[in-house]
């Protein structure tokens, strides 16, 4: 039985019934489904992308050899890869496009068909009814659908589910908050910091019985989860872990008590690499479903470990331990990617500073704080220059002003004495998270 087969008959499954299925899936069967995808999918690139097939020649890999991920050796895909080369990953005529942004500031492109849509929304209905999700629930979708991927894919998800609910995007909290009790939405779903202002305003206000509330994007700050537990009068809070490059749910937490992400090794093969004594390298994956545009064996530069002990919850899928950090200098923060570029461009034209300076992002309880750390010149206007900073800002990184604006983060300004931010002779690491640490 070849695997696109039981690939399709995976999928004329309801989502309600796959998620109950995923339950009693033996682990030899996950383990035989997720290898044979793996071979498969290698031999499809070498035959389809000039980008795989050049680099696997280099490489002088066989894709017909090929069993396991260790047949392929120090090979790796990575970010700037997508950056320089995206089109010659193509293995077929894409329809839609979604980008994200890459640590220098030049924007990653993702291409699909609709197809691969449609059965990344059927996998994410199969996760909502297995966490707990009903066929009455409401839910509102509040994941950004600005040529990123998480609101579309959530939409889709909604939609394969049959669920009533509301595609808002990223609009100001307030805008949901008012509507919670005109449709009766018992769950939210949506970036944490966008989330945290939610809550906020429910905390002032009144807040309102909900069900569930649903995170992914970004890192929810372990304090958060009791606190807005307790405001939206006990509610259930759940991460999901996935990226634009991924489109789709790497892994995701069903339950409070999985304390990891549960990942869906149907569709993706995940690896760890360079792994300390304690398990924690930089996270790999292999998309096992993709036909558009396949990722083989690509680093994310996320950092965490893989558990393998069954856990407590039932399932039988293995586990990612919560993301300890990224190996490059993209912060995740503020409800968006960040990366040095950016501050440079904001502050390269800023009169009354010397060159070096540093963002450290921190949290104040649950709020999270951007410190912009600058050395002014003597007789220099602080004033002046914090209003040059937030119009470069509003003006050059309108979806960082907008998260801004919206009150998910604060900024404050941090002066020292010329030269002081560089100690020695060093690299001055320009952004620096202190979140959770």
């Amino acid at each position: 039985m070849s695997i696109k087969f039981v690939d399709k008959i995976i999928l004329m499954i309801p989502p309600k019934i796959l998620g109950r299925m995923l339950w009693k899936v033996p682990r030899p069967v996950i383990d035989w489904k997720k290898h044979a995808s793996f071979q498969y999918i290698v031999r499809y690139v070498y035959k389809n992308s000039s980008f795989y097939r050049r680099k696997f020649d280099e490489y002088k890999i066989d894709p017909r050899k090929v069993k396991n991920p260790s047949d392929l050796g120090d090979f790796y895909t990575i970010p700037q890869d997508i950056v320089d080369h995206a089109e010659e990953f193509l293995c077929r005529k894409p329809q839609i496009v979604f980008e994200s942004s890459g640590t220098t500031g030049r924007n990653k492109r993702v291409y699909m068909r609709q197809d691969e849509l449609y059965n990344i929304g059927k996998y994410n209905a199969a996760g909502l009814f297995l966490g707990g999700v009903k066929a009455d629930d409401r839910l509102v979708n509040a994941f950004d659908f600005s040529m990123w991927i998480p609101g579309m894919i959530t939409q889709k998800g909604l939609e394969e589910a049959g669920l009533f609910g509301m595609a808002a995007g990223k609009v100001e909290p307030i805008e949901v908050y008012k509507r919670i009790p005109v449709y009766n939405f018992n769950i939210i779903m949506g970036e944490p910091t966008w989330l945290i202002k939610l809550t906020e305003i429910a905390e002032k206000k009144g807040s309102y019985p909900l069900k569930m509330i649903i995170g992914s994007a970004e890192a929810m700050p372990d304090a958060a989860r009791p606190w807005m537990e307790s405001v939206w009068q006990g509610a259930q809070v759940r991460m999901v872990y996935g990226s634009v490059e991924s489109a789709g749910t790497i892994a995701f937490e069903p339950f409070s008590v999985c304390n990891g992400y549960h990942i869906d090794e149907t569709n993706f093969l995940v690896e760890v690499t360079d792994a300390g004594e304690d398990g924690y390298g930089e996270v790999i994956f292999t998309t096992l479903g993709r036909m558009t545009m396949p990722l083989i064996r690509y680093r994310n530069r996320d950092i965490s470990k893989i558990i393998e002990e069954k856990c407590t919850c039932g399932l039988p899928y293995r586990k990612l331990a919560k993301i300890r950090g990224r190996a490059d200098e993209l912060v995740v923060a503020s409800g968006g990617n960040l990366y040095p570029l950016m501050f440079e461009e904001i502050l390269k034209d800023v009169e009354g500073i010397l060159s070096d300076w540093q963002i450290i992002f921190k949290l104040r309880d649950i709020k999270e704080i951007m410190v912009v750390n600058l050395e002014p010149q003597e007789g220099c206007s602080k004033e002046e220059i914090q209003k040059k900073v937030f119009f470069n800002m509003q003006s050059r990184y309108p979806d960082l002003w907008k998260n801004y604006s919206l009150g998910i983060f604060e900024i404050e300004f941090a002066y020292h004495a010329p030269h002081s931010l560089r100690s020695d002779k060093r690299k001055l690491l320009r952004l620096v998270d202190k979140r959770h640490k």
